[in-house]
């Protein structure tokens, strides 16, 4: 108790005798000093000087406390992120994308059989994409690897909403477990090691938001520059890269600046690479035209056309540690 009131009655002080001090500093005669004074008062001054700066750094590190900040965010001048409450789903038609900030990669989702991060959402499963600052692969099967990992930036916001609608019996009662349709499929988490180091230089890796589908007939192209090529899409039993628009699929046709050959089936190879550019801006408009039975029904699942069917990924060779 007795410092805490020291240390009030000091700053008190300090503070009262600052305008007193900055007047003397202005109406100091220094021409009339010998030239021991001058150099007596130098040394007193970058002591008092020294002993400014450091409470000025222990304001700071008290303020910083006071807000939550640590060190690590204040160098790099990222703003402290706050938990946003996420909304309850009022039926199972309607969820909202949860907030993934801060929270360890490992502790989010699970690793699907085919290798893929999942979440359930009500019925529904959102996949997760997670971006790397140094465009390095991050195998989702590797507890121990994804416990190095904290998210930093998410590219939906928390609580965007979600829709979903289910497939149909003959009698024409919706299955309270067989989706037809979710307005969300992915979301890109931006990932950082927690001991801050990265395998090699840092990457573009914008977080865009990817407008949400309306319907079964309308999706838009998804970002992939700064995605490890491997971390997005799957490999077909054709042989092609390919990702899921809703009942469409998207073909990858790989562009590297070193001219190799991205075997599709080499996932190893895969791994090495990272998007630059894409020649579709995310976003784009994708519609799908479905295939009609013989009474003039659509089939939920067959798809007759589709405005796009591939887009162009030009991507780079990573020079990284391992």
């Amino acid at each position: 108790m007795k410092k805490v009131l020291c240390a009030v009655l000091a700053m008190m002080i300090l503070l009262a005798a600052m305008p007193a001090l900055a007047q003397a500093v202005e109406e100091v005669d220094l021409t009339g000093m010998t030239d021991e004074q001058l150099e007596q008062g130098l040394k007193k001054s970058e002591e008092m000087l020294e002993q400014l700066n450091i409470l000025i750094e222990r304001i700071k590190e008290e303020q910083a406390r006071r807000s939550g900040e640590t060190p690590e965010t204040a160098a790099s001048g990222e703003a402290q992120h706050t938990p946003v409450t996420i909304k309850r789903s009022p039926d199972k038609y309607t969820w909202y994308i949860q907030d993934y900030v801060g929270r360890n990669a490992a502790s989010i989702g699970y690793t699907s059989l085919g290798g893929d991060r999942l979440e359930r959402y009500g019925a529904g499963v959102l996949e997760f994409i997670f971006v790397t600052e140094d465009g390095s692969y991050l195998d989702y099967t590797d507890t121990s690897v994804l416990q190095q990992y904290i998210v930093v930036a998410q590219s939906l916001e928390p609580n965007t909403e979600m829709k979903l609608t289910f497939q149909k019996n003959s009698s024409g009662k919706e299955y309270d477990s067989l989706v037809e349709w979710q307005s969300i499929e992915t979301i890109d988490l931006l990932v950082r090691r927690l001991d801050g180091t990265m395998a090699g230089k840092p990457v573009n890796a914008e977080m865009i938001p990817i407008k949400a589908s309306p319907n079964r007939y309308t999706w838009y192209m998804r970002n992939y520059v700064g995605r490890n090529v491997a971390s997005f899409g799957y490999t077909s039993l054709g042989g092609a890269r390919m990702d899921e628009y809703g009942a469409g699929h998207i073909k990858f046709i790989f562009i590297a600046d070193d001219g190799a050959y991205l075997d599709p089936g080499d996932f190893d190879l895969l791994k090495q690479y990272v998007v630059v550019r894409q020649d579709i801006a995310p976003n784009t408009e994708i519609r799908l035209t479905f295939m009609k039975d013989s009474r003039g029904n659509e089939y939920s699942n067959l798809v007759q056309s589709q405005t796009y069917e591939s887009i162009t990924l030009y991507v780079h060779k990573l020079n990284v540690k391992e």
